[in-house]
């Protein structure tokens, strides 16, 4: 069993920005990512509203410089090596993953959120090609261009008005019945001139090289093709909790991480920052709660010691 002092699970912003404030308090730190280093912000093409930042900075970028300042002092990143069980009690905090078991003093949740997919034909092979989960990212690269929204709640909507700021040419497409949309955002919308096309199902994103179309099945079960440059897929996200909950770590009832202002979980010890508290989806924000969470965490295990 290998030990550290701080276990990060997520090495997005807010678990890299973490990782710098204990790394560089001299305590072994080791950060723990099962899928892409960033998250959701390595796949902004670009970043224009992070300070010190003028002219922008794609997010592959960004996430390369917050991962180097970890390195420097110290920390470990292990990118590829997902946590598959959490353990704590009033004696230890023990982390299990495919490579082995890891011990340490205090522990920082960092797990964001995976936003739904459509599962439809072109959505993975045209996944940064057109296809976006993250309107706020990339919708500066379809300006005056023809867009699709595709989702039926207040994210979505949100997206469409984001969008319609961009562009003239933004078509919404719930993609369900279930509307579940704030009247004010639904004026607000069709101030713009825009109308959810209702009855509609997207069967396809069409495209070789990048989105051209969507293919849709009407109520009368017609096909149609819809010509469009890019498509914004807001159908919600998919937090990971299943693991926090099994580990008694209090989690509400939107399914987000509940922490206090010092990002203190209910268990002492172990603290929560960025998205899977449900604060913000900024890049800015999540770094200063990860801040925050690793000066708390190193504060923590020097008490204890």
């Amino acid at each position: 069993m290998e030990r550290c002092d701080v276990a990060i699970i997520g090495a997005g912003p807010a678990g890299l920005a973490a990782a710098i404030y204990t790394s560089r308090r001299g305590l072994k730190t080791i950060v723990f990512e099962e899928g892409v280093v960033g998250g959701r912000a390595s796949y902004a093409h670009l970043i224009e509203n992070y300070p010190g930042f003028p002219e922008g900075i794609t997010g592959i970028g960004l996430i390369d410089r917050f991962s180097k300042q970890v390195e420097k002092f110290g920390g470990v990143i292990k990118a590829g090596e997902g946590v598959k069980e959490i353990r704590l009690d009033a004696n230890s905090m023990r982390i299990t993953t495919p490579q082995g078991t890891y011990e340490c003093s205090a522990m920082i949740i960092t797990v964001g959120l995976k936003m739904k997919k459509l599962r439809v034909p072109g959505e993975e092979r045209l996944f940064g090609r057109g296809v976006s989960y993250c309107a706020s990212c990339d919708g500066f690269f379809f300006k005056n261009r023809r867009v699709a929204v595709l989702g039926g709640g207040n994210e979505a909507a949100s997206d469409v008005l984001y969008l319609s700021n961009l562009t003239k040419d933004v078509i919404w497409l719930p993609n369900t019945e279930n509307i579940t949309v704030d009247e004010a955002y639904i004026k607000k919308i069709i101030e713009n001139g825009i109308t959810p096309m209702r009855g509609i199902t997207v069967l396809e994103i069409l495209g070789e090289n990048k989105v051209e179309g969507v293919r849709v099945k009407r109520m009368d079960g017609g096909i149609e093709d819809i010509k469009i440059d890019g498509v914004f897929v807001v159908i919600g996200s998919v937090p990971t909790i299943d693991l926090l909950k099994k580990a008694g770590i209090q989690i509400d009832p939107r399914d987000y991480v509940v922490v206090n202002e010092n990002m203190e979980t209910n268990v002492k010890g172990v603290y929560a920052a960025g998205d899977c508290t449900g604060k913000s989806h900024q890049v800015v924000v999540a770094v200063g709660q990860g801040a925050v969470a690793g000066i708390n965490a190193a504060d923590y295990i020097k008490m204890k010691k």
